[in-house]
């Protein structure tokens, strides 16, 4: 569990502005406090490998090793994980939390749509990022949508259906039933006329789910409505 992040996050969301020079400085910013996370899990690693090979009690190294760790999550939570990290254990039921985290999970979802390469360069994350991608869709679904970023997820929505596939794109079908959006409804409905075949079936998918709130969706589940329709 992280303690809940302290700090100005404002710059973060310079990773998705239009502009390339504000963009690079923020990107440049995350890499290197993601770098310096690094360095510190490398030290507090060889720390412990080195304290649990000891024969006797070494109280300095302890110490050390709590500091490099200490380092370590300190620069880890001044990128935009800190606050994903914060969303990810904010409780079900606590309105405050969800709705001051959230945005941070939509622009990790956005900076992952409008801009992969940055997003996906081995510099910009420690963790899995297919996974945390998934965990944030996830945790949306699962404690439902604050009505301020309903716009911006129906926005990711339609663009993971005009898009080729990207890995864990299946999971956005879960947050469809969080939408009560007619005008995002009625693009879907454009899409599910689209001369795209893919983007076409991908449409009426949804048309499907937004249908039928209480299903469960799964991997499966886009295979087994193919199956169906025939």
């Amino acid at each position: 569990m992280f303690a809940e992040p302290r700090g100005d996050y404002s710059w973060v969301f310079d990773l998705v502005a239009t502009d390339p020079v504000t963009r690079h400085r923020a990107l440049d910013r995350h890499q290197a406090l993601l770098a310096a996370a690094s360095d510190a899990l490398h030290r507090s690693n060889a720390l412990w490998s080195a304290h649990y090979r000891s024969r006797s009690s070494q109280s300095r190294l302890g110490a050390a090793m709590d500091q490099a760790h200490a380092d370590f999550r300190w620069h880890e939570a001044q990128t935009i994980y800190g606050p994903l990290h914060a969303f990810r254990d904010a409780a079900d039921g606590d309105g405050v939390a969800r709705a001051m985290w959230a945005p941070f999970a939509v622009l990790y979802l956005r900076w992952e749509a409008e801009h992969p390469d940055e997003w996906s360069a081995p510099q910009s994350w420690m963790w899995s990022r297919w996974g945390t991608k998934e965990m944030l869709l996830r945790r949306l679904d699962r404690g439902g949508l604050p009505e301020d970023i309903q716009p911006p997820i129906a926005e990711l929505i339609l663009a993971a259906l005009r898009r080729p596939y990207r890995c864990k794109d299946w999971t956005y079908a879960c947050l469809v039933r969080h939408l009560d959006d007619p005008l995002f409804l009625s693009e879907v409905e454009v899409l599910a006329a689209a001369d795209d075949p893919l983007a076409r079936l991908r449409a009426q998918f949804v048309l499907h789910v937004a249908t039928d709130r209480e299903q469960r969706i799964t991997r499966t589940s886009w295979r087994r409505w193919l199956t169906a329709v025939g």
